[in-house]
């Protein structure tokens, strides 16, 4: 299928102020991939391993896409106005570019990867949140069934294993915890959830985010209901087993379809964000490969989530457990903003708000 996006390169090297201490001008290129490009070739074009790059300093993008044939010229002119803005939630908006967002992860479960168990009593996972919260977070991620079930690929490198919880056994978990924090949290909060009546129980009690990790796909109920509460959805790509042609583009091409299904079924543009899905049916070098590809998945006009926290593929580079990888989460999290991440999610808060910060100052100003 042809179409084009813009190529949300890394800030830092384009910087108008230090290209100018470098010498290079302030002018900074904008580059736009069409996807499946089959017209003529021209000097503005490079062609490449499924399409054409076209780049140009912003003065002259909009000549060097009129010399394109259609519908090249339009896919082209569409990518272009595609720059997400805000992100839209049931009771506001979260404005992008301005600064990278930080998601605290509140896992209401026995068996969670990182920490299960630590806050599965309702009181205690209560706490955890307003901590959350107090420590800079800026969005809540409550979920009541760990992901461990989905992982397999991982079972090995972190000792994975795990089981699918009810319905009824998720809505116990969760209900009370969101139960008592209304009211008490000034942030958003998210609903980490494939399930539908989970994701509607969350959303009346005053959730404004539905993070699913299957994209969507698990259920068919919950796509058209979160638009029905106006609220926004994360969708993540996660498959079973490792496997792919180019990592990159496939999990770009899912996230896409995934996207316009669900705009398709009614929720805005501005209230999807894209999640690659590291660790979910992923090889290490697969998602150090999405982690550099995150400016082609912002590129596609959604808002970014990237969710590295405490994950294998850190593991594999470092040879730390677990418990022992919040230096690399760092390191992962400040690259990802690098990149064009407008959300983080991640366990250890303070910590990833002060690379956060130091992160968007360098790369934002």
């Amino acid at each position: 299928m042809a179409d084009a996006w813009v190529l949300g390169m890394p800030q830092p090297p384009w910087r108008a102020d230090v290209l100018e201490e470098v010498g290079l001008g302030p002018a900074r290129p904008v580059h736009i991939f069409l996807e499946g490009y089959d017209g003529p070739d021209l000097p503005q074009l490079t062609r490449g391993d499924g399409g054409a790059l076209l780049s140009a300093p912003p003065a002259a993008i909009g000549l060097m896409l009129a010399a394109l044939d259609e519908p090249w010229r339009s896919l082209g002119a569409q990518a272009l106005e595609r720059t997400p803005r805000v992100l839209r939630l049931a009771r506001g908006v979260l404005p992008l570019g301005e600064r990278t967002y930080v998601m605290g992860i509140v896992n209401v479960t026995p068996d969670s990867f990182s920490d299960g168990g630590r806050y599965s009593a309702v009181e205690r996972a209560v706490a955890h949140a307003l901590e959350l919260q107090a420590a800079g977070a800026d969005i809540i991620d409550i979920g009541g069934e760990s992901t461990r079930w989905y992982q397999r690929a991982h079972r090995t490198s972190d000792g994975l294993a795990g089981v699918k919880v009810s319905l009824d056994e998720e809505l116990r978990r969760v209900v009370p915890v969101l139960e008592q924090l209304r009211g008490q949290l000034e942030v958003p909060v998210s609903i980490d959830t494939y399930k539908w009546p989970v994701a509607e129980a969350a959303l009346r009690l005053g959730a404004e985010i539905v993070n699913d990790v299957t994209g969507g796909l698990a259920d068919p109920d919950l796509l058209p209901g979160t638009a029905r509460h106006g609220a926004a959805v994360v969708l993540m790509h996660a498959q079973e087993e490792p496997g792919y042609r180019h990592v990159g583009d496939d999990v770009r091409r899912h996230l896409r379809d995934r996207a316009r299904a669900a705009e398709a079924l009614g929720i805005p543009r501005d209230a999807i964000v894209l999640d690659p899905g590291f660790g979910f049916g992923k090889k290490p070098e697969d998602d150090y490969a999405l982690l550099r590809m995150l400016p082609s998945l912002r590129g596609l006009g959604y808002p970014v989530l990237s969710g590295p926290s405490r994950k294998s593929f850190l593991g594999a580079a470092t040879g730390k457990a677990i418990e022992d990888r919040l230096a690399a989460t760092v390191a992962a999290c400040a690259l990802s903003v690098a990149l064009g991440a407008d959300i983080v999610r991640v366990h250890d808060v303070a910590e990833m708000v002060d690379a956060v910060r130091v992160a968007d100052r360098t790369v934002r100003g």
